[in-house]
């Protein structure tokens, strides 16, 4: 963890606040590569929120559709 944030989670929240304060349309660049080298999908940060969670927030829709992906039974 750094600063209360997990790898994962901080990828989920910077897309997610890029997007908001740029306007540029969002993109999954950081969230895809993490749990394709092993990131812990579910590991929450500090403050207890869970990457999908984080999604839902920002409405990062391609990143909740990645990690539910991810999280998928057939996935493990």
């Amino acid at each position: 963890m750094c600063f209360g944030r997990t790898l994962l989670t901080h990828a989920v929240e910077l897309e997610g606040d890029s997007h908001l304060q740029s306007g540029h349309p969002l993109h999954t660049t950081s969230t895809a590569i993490l749990p394709a080298y092993g990131a812990i999908r579910t590991l929450p940060a500090a403050d207890g929120q869970t990457p999908v969670q984080i999604a839902e927030y920002y409405d990062h829709e391609p990143a909740k559709r990645l990690l539910q992906r991810f999280l998928s039974p057939r996935n493990g």
